[in-house]
């Protein structure tokens, strides 16, 4: 089967990255069998116009806005979540299913996509290429387009083709990738400077996230487990934890492109700290970077797990976020079964009302814990610090 009838179609439109071709097949020939390439999906363009449509100017100056900084309106400006983000910041966002990480994420992606000044008009966005790492084929890029469209109406009530064409214009710097594999997330993140490059030299990468990095956790597991049980032999180069290799890539991603890196992650296993309604988790993927209150420059970040080891990490942690949908309240002893039903109906048809999602923000470095609120509605996604 050839390479393009490999490649997926999303929304009509598929794009297909001819460079990786050989080098993906020869990084993954050994040991894993033949593998399909990660697909290169273009979904914004599903939403683009047939015209050409415009360039913002290239190598904008970029300082990646703090998590919680939304577009300004005339009635709407709250003040930006984490004052301290800065180029080359490491995010990991953990929560159960349905907690918001997605929608963090789109929050995220949006203020890098979304234009900077234009006539005179602060967007409140970077006008930067973002690029979205989707293993767990669920990110939205209808979605998306819905939470950008209204954004830019909000600042251009009375203009809102222009929204429409500045909305345009935004997808075409997402860029989105769904490798089916550790293997083939390394390969990828290893040649995005190439892809860099050749595809989008115009834009900078403001954006890197992975979505999510626990997606391929089972099946890893699995073979893990299977490996244990064969003869020991002197160990293979291409046996060694596949997620290191993602590690090292992103480091070096890091390095040499300084991008703002969002990593969202489940949690699985709870951890006995917790504080009000977020409980938090452990971290159950090994070798990963860990949070620590302790910041020491001269120390390499490491991460540690369990009962395994202290491994160094080419990746350092500077932010964690633990989400968590808001809980439902106890009810009374006394409460009969019927008026529990009732009470908890109420309950969650409240809470899917509000939207609302609390979640706890560490810094390494520092001891203090501070709190936000994720707030989603059809229209908008709304992040407030308390």
């Amino acid at each position: 089967m050839s390479f393009k009838s490999r490649t997926g179609r999303c929304l009509g439109v598929v794009r297909t990255i001819h460079y990786l071709d050989k080098r993906l097949a020869a990084q993954c020939k050994s040991g894993s069998g033949s593998q399909s390439r990660p697909q290169h999906l273009s979904n914004a363009d599903g939403f683009l116009a047939k015209r050409d449509s415009s360039r913002v100017p290239p190598k904008l100056a970029f300082l990646p806005p703090p998590i919680g900084h939304h577009i300004p309106t005339e009635d709407y400006a709250p003040a930006p979540l984490l004052s301290s983000t800065s180029r080359g910041d490491v995010i990991e966002v953990q929560g159960p299913a349905s907690s918001g990480k997605t929608h963090l994420l789109y929050h995220s992606v949006l203020l890098c996509i979304a234009p900077s000044r234009q006539m005179s008009i602060d967007f409140g966005g970077n006008g930067l290429a973002a690029v979205v790492y989707d293993t767990d084929a669920s990110f939205d890029v209808a979605r998306l387009h819905q939470l950008l469209l209204t954004r830019l109406s909000l600042i251009l009530p009375h203009n809102i083709e222009m929204a429409r064409r500045l909305t345009e214009e935004s997808l075409h710097r997402l860029h989105i990738f769904r490798p089916t594999s550790l293997l083939q997330l390394a390969t990828s993140l290893l040649h995005l400077p190439l892809y860099h490059k050749v595809s989008i030299p115009e834009h900078e990468i403001g954006l890197l996230a992975v979505d999510s990095m626990s997606a391929f956790y089972w099946t890893d597991r699995f073979i893990a487990e299977q490996m244990r049980n064969m003869p020991q032999r002197e160990p293979h180069p291409s046996s060694v934890n596949p997620l290191q290799h993602v590690l090292t890539a992103l480091g070096r991603l890091r390095l040499s492109h300084a991008p703002f890196i969002i990593l969202t992650n489940w949690g699985l296993n709870l951890a006995s700290r917790s504080s009000g309604p977020v409980t938090f988790y452990k971290q159950h993927l090994h070798p990963f970077p860990v949070y620590s209150e302790i910041h020491d420059a001269s120390a390499p970040p490491c991460s540690m797990t369990g009962d395994h080891p202290p491994v160094p990490m080419p990746l350092p942690l500077t932010h964690h976020i633990t989400l968590s949908p808001l809980s439902i309240p106890p009810f009374a002893p006394e409460i009969s079964l019927r008026n529990a039903v009732q009470q908890e109906e109420e309950y969650r048809r409240s809470m899917v009302q509000k939207g609302e999602i609390t979640g706890l923000v560490r810094t390494t470095g520092r001891q203090e814990i501070t709190r936000l609120t994720l707030c989603i509605t059809p229209e908008n996604v709304h992040i407030t610090h308390m």
